[in-house]
């Protein structure tokens, strides 16, 4: 396979789903300050530029030195839990829209924090229509993670009859295992990056086509 520059700019991913690769390839915490200032294309390019470095970093540990040896390499069940605050509210309340909790296997519960938090602000960034009144500038979210196994026999004594989920876990005040919180200029930044991905996206699509 030998695609063009042409076709690999069509196939570029958005600011917001580079973040997510990083994090599911376990990349130590990126520098924000150095490319913070700069146009969202120089950031898509910086960051592609260091997920190829440190997957090639990642190649040469797994070939050179195999398997850690407390790793075990087996996914589990963890629930998840997506909210807000802003200056109105009365402490976190659940986000609205879909995919604000559930069930998700992964060997993480950070993974699982970070990955759902940003594709919940992704989905806003594409529906903001539909979230305007809800909106603020105040807006700080949260994304709360629960290893299924290990909140089951904590909260098991408490409430038995009720099923596992994040919000019988958070009821019955089991801790959770991981928390990942954006605060409002985080919101912010993220969802002007994320639109602006995508209409420079559109822009060389028309530009092709033309």
């Amino acid at each position: 396979m030998t695609p063009d520059l042409a076709n690999v700019r069509d196939r570029l991913v958005p600011l917001p789903r580079l973040h997510q690769v990083a994090t599911l390839l376990n990349m130590p915490p990126l520098d924000e300050t150095a490319t913070h200032d700069d146009p969202p294309i120089k950031q898509q390019a910086a960051l592609y530029a260091s997920i190829a470095d440190w997957s090639w970093l990642s190649a040469q540990a797994a070939e050179q030195f195999g398997e850690p040896d407390d790793a075990s390499g087996t996914t589990c069940r963890f629930a998840y839990l997506v909210e807000y605050t802003d200056q109105h509210a009365r402490g976190w309340c659940g986000a609205p829209g879909e995919c604000t909790d559930g069930i998700i296997m992964a060997e993480r519960a950070e993974t699982v924090a970070q990955t759902v938090l940003t594709s919940y602000i992704a989905h806003l960034a594409e529906h903001r229509d539909d979230y305007q009144l809800w909106l603020v500038d105040s807006l700080s979210l949260r994304a709360s993670v629960w290893h299924v196994g290990i909140a089951e026999a904590h909260r098991r004594h408490r409430r038995p009859s009720w099923p596992s989920s994040a919000y019988t876990f958070q009821e019955t005040s089991v801790p959770p295992h991981a928390v990942e919180i954006r605060t409002p200029i985080q919101i912010r930044r993220f969802m002007d990056e994320h639109v602006a991905g995508q209409d420079e996206a559109a822009t060389g699509r028309i530009t092709d086509v033309l």
